[in-house]
């Protein structure tokens, strides 16, 4: 049995490592990341500067897997799109179901796991005592859901800042995609202000998917990403979103 760990970048993750170089969590078989292809910087910039060479220390690289693992990209074979666009068919507005978590990240780090004969896993998935809902059953029997934030060493998602910070590292970015819909208002305007490259492969990203499907938006807003934002930023909380970061799956 080997025990897998699920580094998804955000602070979760990072207080997780911290655990390991403490040693108040054991030192894990394998610690492995899903590439989506399009996260944000910062995380890579956080991992690649504080997280990785710490745990390369203890002889415990992080294996990046990447987009070539998944089957579809931005498009499933039945013509759905896979991350949770705003829509407004219909004259109302709704939300698209979140497809991409499961097939950017969940099901290419089992496809790897399995390609490098890892058949029979515990997998550390970084989630905390405040956000215990989210816990679920892998349903398959040879690849187990474990959570260490809550049933090894429990914790809070401000507990795991505060080890972070007295651990001496710098508070970690919130890791997410680039184009993720579940960001809210003011975290599209920081993209904008700090990584405008990043914001503007966004921008690009809406209108190419808008040229099928002109009801689909990236922002709570349900209009143009470049219209929400400088609503937004005239006019501060005039939208409300999830700020967390999370896939929320």
């Amino acid at each position: 049995m080997s025990i897998i760990w699920s580094y998804g970048g955000g602070t979760q993750s990072v207080a997780i490592a911290v655990l390991i170089l403490q040693g108040k969590l054991p030192r894990p078989d394998v610690a492995v990341i899903a590439d989506t292809g399009r996260e944000l910087s910062t995380t890579w910039d956080y991992l690649g500067e504080i997280v990785a060479p710490a745990l390369e220390t203890i002889g415990l690289p992080i294996q990046r897997v990447g987009q070539e693992w998944a089957r579809y990209d931005l498009i499933s074979s039945g013509r759905t799109a896979l991350i949770p666009a705003y829509t407004t068919h219909g004259g109302s507005k709704g939300k698209l179901p979140t497809w991409c978590s499961n097939e950017w990240k969940q099901r290419p780090i089992r496809r790897w796991l399995r390609a490098n004969n890892h058949n029979d896993c515990d997998v550390w998935l970084g989630i905390s005592i405040d956000e215990i809902e989210r816990m679920k059953p892998s349903e398959l029997k040879w690849y187990r859901h474990v959570y260490p934030l809550i049933e090894l060493v429990p914790t809070s998602r401000a507990g795991c800042v505060a080890l972070v910070q007295n651990f001496g590292w710098p508070t970690p970015p919130k890791s997410r995609c680039w184009m993720c819909p579940n960001q809210g208002p003011s975290a599209w305007l920081q993209m904008r202000r700090d990584q405008p490259a990043e914001f503007a492969q966004a921008v690009e990203l809406e209108n190419t998917l808008r040229l099928s499907d002109p009801h689909m938006f990236l922002h709570s807003a349900a209009i143009p990403l470049l219209d929400a934002v400088e609503q937004s930023d005239n006019q501060p909380g005039l939208f409300d979103g999830c700020d967390s970061g999370y896939c929320m799956v």
